[in-house]
């Protein structure tokens, strides 16, 4: 496809930009691929009397043409084929200005002028091409017709064969027929019921029009202009040379945004929250180990470009879930990586994911694997975006393939490796520094029949991105080397998974949140959904969840009462274990501050304040040493949510007096519990 912009006209190199208006004469930007002004500004000298002004946009646009041609390059057979088009506004007139030769508009030439006051033009906006009128259009005998620019473009839109023949233009009357009066110069073409396609429907008519398109180099080609509105697909608009071989020579995406469509399952709300997994489950219906098993839901249709406008986290045309910031894919034969035989995340139609999960099927059935994988990318690109509002961003060292604002290492996008061949009934996330991309592998769970896969649970793939996130902002992937670095690198993962599916809704006081539920490690699935995959569930009720600071050394018992999995065992010290009570601490912070300013809130403030605190957290850290970059965080960001949040740590012993073991600790021993906050100032 050959640009617009294809280079500067033959001999003429780009000139600097002219003083800054008030300085004394007119200001040129140039455009950086063609070097032509795109904006001329301080055109009207400040002196200048209404009286000598023009007295129209017409004539004020025609005096500037004959005096100033020159900053355009323009010939006077050039500036004879601008012509006013329409003139707008009652205070700020604004002219609009179609260069043409012989009648045929200059692609791109669409410019607007704005005529001050007195009646003058004060500056210009868009761009005219010098050398059109020497060139003139080309003859047209040889040429192809409007129908075949139409089916040229359908078929490189859809890939489908499309017949010319098929268009039919529409009737126009005499008066339209001899001038184009009416329709902007178009002409609309038809494919009636009796000749469409059984493959493509046609939403509108085909506008097209001629047009002179710039090639560079003072050359131009004859084109049909044309809008496509084909069912399925975004419009779309082309320029199709008409003369010679038939080339595409412009194509443009007409939809706004990049919007993909996604089935997954999601809850649908404000943020496109995804449901916490394929049968969700957290919080616990009733709160007490009573063998509930959550029943599947729906998948949703979401459509959408990302949260974070103007970063799309696909290009436009993507056809594979290959983005900026995740490439997702199912890697089910050695080595690691994208290789042959594995398969990424496809298409159904363009722009659309649109695979359903049957649960009836093992999750390597091919159409549930990409439902998966689609779900995964969807899950990658979620976070990226919630984390980057909360200050992981690409200078913080974010995962992207291109980094946007220019900070940071480019070129890191994070693998993530669904129904991974190297394992089962597992997940784990592999964080290199900055620079270098990191690797999700998730695992299939074949304890049930049939299959599931840790792909499609949210609980798990949060977990896996929370270790990223975490290694990234702490040491750039050196800094958890220690037991309680690694062992919050735990918990923070937990708490990335059960704070950020949590809804407005949830019992937060009182209710029980597993971490995972689903793919579940217990044979015979008995209360996974109520204490999952660790000791206890997570909740702010005691009764329910009774660890605190101390149970992370190897020494102390566990407390008495409370219903503990049959699947939990190991010394206190074990990384997960000792990562529940910082998860634990975590929670009741966030709880504390659903409690004070809702949920959505409350949910904002506290991603800024953990992403905050992991800045600020040193590496081979201890537990209070996270805690108080936690603190410093929320006295920077939003001080009069320190007491909350202090209260929040110590509700699970981490207190004003809180004392961690040595940094270098493997047994964990030596906590000093305290339940106080800090005496008010």
């Amino acid at each position: 496809m050959r640009s617009l912009r294809g280079g500067p006209p033959a001999g003429v190199a780009p000139r600097a930009a002219g003083p800054a208006v008030g300085g004394g004469g007119p200001r040129l930007d140039l455009d950086e691929a063609t070097g032509l002004p795109n904006r001329v500004s301080g055109l009207a000298a400040p002196a200048r009397s209404v009286a000598a002004a023009a007295d129209s946009p017409e004539a004020a646009v025609g005096r500037l043409l004959a005096e100033r041609a020159d900053l355009w390059q323009l010939s006077p057979e050039d500036a004879a084929g601008i012509a006013v088009a329409s003139v707008s506004g009652s205070r700020l007139r604004t002219a609009h200005l179609v260069q043409r030769v012989d009648g045929v508009d200059v692609f791109g030439s669409d410019v607007t002028a704005a005529i001050g006051p007195g009646g003058e033009v004060v500056s210009v906006a868009g761009q005219f091409f010098p050398g059109a009128a020497e060139s003139g259009p080309p003859g047209r005998a040889d040429g192809i017709s409007p129908e075949q620019a139409i089916a040229l473009a359908a078929t490189d839109l859809t890939g489908l064969p499309v017949d010319a023949s098929a268009f039919v233009a529409e009737e126009r009357d005499e008066q339209e027929e001899q001038d184009g009066t009416g329709d902007g110069g178009y002409r609309s073409y038809l494919v009636p019921p009796a000749e469409a396609s059984g493959e493509l429907r046609f939403d509108r008519p085909v506008r097209v029009r001629e047009v002179l398109f710039p090639l560079g180099g003072r050359r131009f080609a004859r084109g049909w202009y044309l809008e496509l509105w084909i069912a399925t697909f975004p419009a779309f608009a082309y320029v199709v040379e008409a003369d010679g071989a038939p080339e595409v020579l412009f194509r443009r995406n007409l939809r706004a945004d990049v919007a993909f469509g996604y089935r997954v399952h999601n809850t649908g709300d404000a943020v496109f929250r995804p449901e916490d997994g394929p049968a969700p489950g957290s919080p616990h219906p009733t709160g007490v180990p009573d063998g509930f098993q959550a029943p599947p839901v729906p998948e949703r249709l979401i459509i959408l470009e990302s949260l974070l406008p103007g970063r799309p986290w696909l290009p436009d045309g993507a056809t594979t879930t290959d983005g900026n910031n995740c490439l997702a894919y199912a890697d089910l034969r050695g080595p690691d990586g994208l290789g042959k035989g594995d398969v990424l995340g496809q298409v159904t139609s363009p722009g659309v994911f649109d695979h359903t999960y049957d649960h009836a099927k093992p999750a390597s059935d091919p159409e549930n694997l990409q439902a998966s994988l689609v779900g995964m990318f969807f899950h990658v690109n979620w976070l990226h975006d919630r984390w980057y509002e909360a200050g992981f961003d690409e200078a913080a060292g974010n995962a992207q393939q291109v980094a946007i604002d220019g900070g940071g290492v480019a070129g890191d996008p994070i693998l993530a490796e669904g129904n991974d061949f190297s394992g089962t009934d597992n997940a784990n996330m592999q964080t290199p520094a900055d620079g270098s991309s990191p690797r999700m592998q998730m695992f299939e769970f074949r304890g049930t029949s049939p299959s599931r896969t840790s792909n499609h649970e949210a609980l798990i793939t949060f977990h896996e991105m929370g270790h990223y996130v975490t290694n990234r902002l702490v040491g750039n992937a050196a800094g958890l080397a220690n037991r309680q670095g690694r062992a919050m690198g735990e918990g923070w993962g937990d708490f990335f998974a059960i704070c950020m599916t949590s809804q407005e809704t949830d019992a937060f006081a009182t209710g029980v949140f597993p971490v995972g539920g689903w793919t579940d490690l217990t044979p015979t699935f008995t209360d996974n959904y109520y204490f999952s995959i660790r000791r206890y569930p997570y909740s702010a009720d005691m009764a329910k969840n009774p660890l605190t600071f101390r149970h992370i050394g190897d020494g102390a018992l566990l407390p008495l009462g409370p219903p503990r999995s049959p699947q939990g065992g190991g010394a206190n010290s074990a990384v997960h274990n000792a990562g529940e009570i910082w998860c634990a601490a975590l929670w009741e912070v966030f709880v504390g501050l659903v409690a004070r300013h809702g949920h959505a809130e409350a949910e904002r403030r506290v991603l800024e304040y953990v992403i905050g605190g992991l800045k600020l957290t040193p590496s081979m850290p201890t537990y209070t040493q996270a805690r108080d970059g936690i603190l410093d965080a929320v006295a920077a960001l939003d001080p009069d949510d320190v007491s909350t949040v202090w209260a929040g740590f110590a509700k699970r012993g981490m207190g004003v007096d809180a004392v961690s073991p040595p940094a270098t600790s493997t047994s964990l021993a030596g906590v000093v519990e305290s339940f106080a906050t800090p005496s008010p100032l």
